[in-house]
């Protein structure tokens, strides 16, 4: 009996010194979002602020205060970029938004005296501000400049594009408040096919280049280098056979 206990309890030392059997539950799978599509995403882009035009000479603006009646003002905006505003003075509203604008009246009147906490809203009657189309469009030069505008509508005031525009790479010049120039390329022809907004306002003097096409370009220099130069009218064709045939 004893020898049985001596085989026995190695055995069960050896059992007692077996790590536990834990049982662990599979990791949960990772759930990995469906691609949005292109044209959902694009609608989904938050909307423009429209409140970033930025005040042109020539613009008329109305400016209203809703405690003080009595200081209601409307006037263009002068070429220096002034405005006259009563009891105010000369105002530089130019290169401003309507939003800054009113902080900065709000602000004259307080530091006179006039008003403490004036309010004012301020809209803009009138557009007198133009932005430049060119290139290859119909009617190129300045267009009026409307609050909305983007490079589609600048294109249509100037026109339309001429067949030999190309619409993929459309220039839009800008200068900043710094006097720095941003430019950036629009594709017209993805905006007329899906509809979507290009996301510019242009500003006053913006400038919208439609540049010419790669045939329009071959074109031009066959017509350059080759039709005006050679010694012979298109007209006249040649076959090895016959000789000159004319009138074709």
């Amino acid at each position: 009996m004893a020898a049985v206990l001596a085989l026995v309890s190695p055995t069960m030392d050896a059992l007692a010194q077996v790590a536990p059997i834990v049982l662990t539950q599979p990791a949960p799978r990772a759930v990995v979002a469906a691609p949005v599509p292109a044209r959902a995403a694009a609608a989904a882009a938050p909307v423009v602020d429209r409140t970033a035009y930025r005040i042109a000479p020539g613009d008329e603006l109305a400016i209203s205060f809703p405690y003080n009646a009595e200081l209601d003002h409307a006037g263009p905006v002068g070429p220096d970029g002034r405005i006259a505003i009563p009891l105010v003075g000369n105002v530089p509203v130019g290169g401003r938004t309507i939003d800054e604008v009113a902080a900065l009246i709000s602000a004259d009147l307080r530091r006179q005296g006039v008003v403490e906490d004036a309010r004012p809203t301020v809209a803009v009657r009138q557009y007198g501000g133009v932005v430049y189309v060119g290139g290859e469009v119909r009617q190129p030069g300045p267009v009026k400049l409307t609050a909305t505008m983007d490079p589609m509508q600048a294109v249509i005031g100037a026109g339309g594009l001429l067949d030999t525009a190309r619409t993929r790479k459309v220039v839009v010049i800008h200068r900043n408040p710094d006097g720095s120039i941003a430019q950036r390329q629009v594709d017209l022809k993805a905006y007329t096919k899906s509809g979507i907004a290009t996301g510019i306002d242009l500003q006053s003097q913006d400038i919208v280049f439609v540049p010419r096409s790669s045939i329009a370009e071959a074109n031009l220099w066959i017509d350059q280098h080759i039709n005006k130069l050679l010694p012979f009218s298109r007209s006249l064709n040649y076959n090895l056979g016959g000789g000159a045939v004319f009138g074709r």
